[in-house]
């Protein structure tokens, strides 16, 4: 087997950090690390491979220890000539006793080195029984994992804290008439709850279910509310980018995914869309049959105010008061648990990245654009760094070392083509609610001042 790949060893090292990410929260009280240590090591974890696996306390020490000296490096593997590979019998040997399991699950492992010791493998006489155990539970060929998993009876969550953890979901909405494809197009819903006071961090429609729509939102969560803890998502591949896990190393948080076909862990947002699909789907629907509603700018104002006059502050149902008091409270306590990052550095963590080789024009070329580079470095392969919703600003690094902006040169497209769409712009009853929502809103915004996604995104007002 060859040696793991560059690529492969960071995949290793975020995995590692999942695992060793709440231990190193700095609100631990004294102790609770040997509690957390103790506990981490009696369950089974996901590697790289979404294989599960068992880490022992001195592994998981290794592993918090080389952290916090030498960083992400530090959680990469060291590369060994003969690493996975088979030393103690023939890897054919090791085939066969797979074809085995596989077919008859009930033998043991020293039933089934006797049927090949009976069959003449050749190299079955190396073979032993706690070897063979240990390549059946590498390759998901143990009993345990043959067998049919029972479902579990679920727990309710308990969190103490606001911003311990925030739960992502997308939600189908109504149709809208989309103006660059001149056609009527599904909404979607992508939303960030918390936990602890159900208050939705970010909430907006796009017309699209995908990666750059999810980082988009939880950029402008943390901007606005500072680092959560625990990030929890669905187990669907918009969740699953190799960016999103980057992005949790670099800023500090975990990333966790719910079950494939177990969704009872995200059950409090699935609850609030509840809430959205029988209370504001329904305003929705009326005005933008009616005309009222029209682009998708005027969708999310009003789903603004709707969220923040409608939800925020309501009474709660468990919780007994609104999801507005119910942050106030936790900050008045000291259970705000939200760590403040510099924007800055937020912003350079959730860059897209792209590495290009440097052409003897000292040019390189992304997304059918052309850009100019320094001279000095033609034939390099360099990274280049970019926010999708503006490719006329792209960062160059070599060897992880800033050399400067690229200089565009012939520019095509000014945005990566899966977020162009986040360019553009009954009943009386109904009618009337929409518009006291919007009323309600702008008449408090005007009281108090907010954070400008505008200025902070660095998007000219004629963008």
């Amino acid at each position: 087997m060859n040696p793991p790949s560059n690529d492969e060893r960071e995949r290793i090292a975020q995995q590692r950090y999942e695992v060793i990410a709440p231990l190193l929260r700095p609100t631990l009280p004294r102790g609770a690390q040997k509690i957390l240590l103790e506990k981490l090591a009696s369950k089974m974890h996901l590697d790289a491979q979404n294989r599960l696996i068992s880490l022992g306390k001195r592994t998981l020490e290794r592993y918090l220890s080389d952290y916090r000296k030498f960083g992400k490096e530090g959680l990469m593997p060291k590369v060994r000539p003969d690493h996975a590979t088979l030393k103690a019998f023939p890897q054919k040997a090791l085939d066969e006793a797979v074809k085995i399991r596989e077919a008859r699950p009930e033998l043991s492992a020293d039933s089934i080195i006797d049927l090949l010791r009976s069959d003449l493998i050749p190299g079955v006489e190396r073979m032993q029984v706690s070897t063979l155990n240990r390549h059946f539970r590498r390759l998901s060929k143990d009993r345990p994992a043959l067998k049919r998993v029972v479902r579990k009876r679920y727990r309710l969550l308990n969190i103490e804290g606001a911003h311990v953890l925030w739960i992502c979901d997308f939600w189908d909405g109504p149709y809208l008439f989309d103006d660059k494809t001149s056609k009527k197009r599904r909404l979607r819903l992508v939303a960030l709850l918390d936990a602890y006071t159900r208050f939705i961090v970010h909430a907006e429609f796009h017309f699209n279910e995908n990666r750059p729509c999810l980082e988009d939102a939880l950029l402008k969560a943390i901007l606005k509310h500072r680092l959560p803890e625990i990030f929890y998502c669905d187990n669907a591949q918009t969740f699953r980018s190799q960016h999103l896990k980057r992005i949790a190393v670099e800023l500090g948080f975990s990333v966790k995914h719910s079950r494939a076909g177990q969704p009872q862990g995200r059950g409090r947002i699935e609850r609030w869309f509840r809430t959205v699909a029988e209370k504001f789907e329904p305003l929705l629907k009326e005005q933008i049959d009616s005309g009222k509603i029209a682009t998708l700018r005027d969708v999310n104002t009003f789903l603004i105010a709707w969220v923040e006059k409608r939800y925020h502050s309501r009474r709660h149902g468990t919780l007994k008061m609104t999801p507005q008091d119910a942050l106030a409270n936790a900050l008045a306590n000291h259970l705000d648990m939200s760590r403040f990052v510099d924007p800055s550095t937020v912003h350079e963590a959730f860059l897209w990245r792209e590495t290009r080789v440097v052409s003897s024009l000292g040019a390189v070329k992304i997304y059918s654009n052309l850009y100019e580079v320094d001279e000095t470095l033609l034939g390099k392969t360099v990274e280049l760094r970019f926010n999708p919703y503006d490719l006329r600003r792209i960062l160059v690094y070599y060897e992880g070392i800033f050399r400067g902006e690229a200089r565009p040169y012939q520019m095509k497209n000014f945005t990566e083509k899966r977020v162009t769409q986040r360019q553009t712009e009954s009943h009386q009853a109904l009618e009337k609610a929409m518009q006291a929502i919007i009323q309600e809103h702008q008449d408090d915004i005007k009281e108090r001042s907010g954070l400008s996604f505008a200025k902070a995104l660095e998007v000219n007002a004629g963008e």
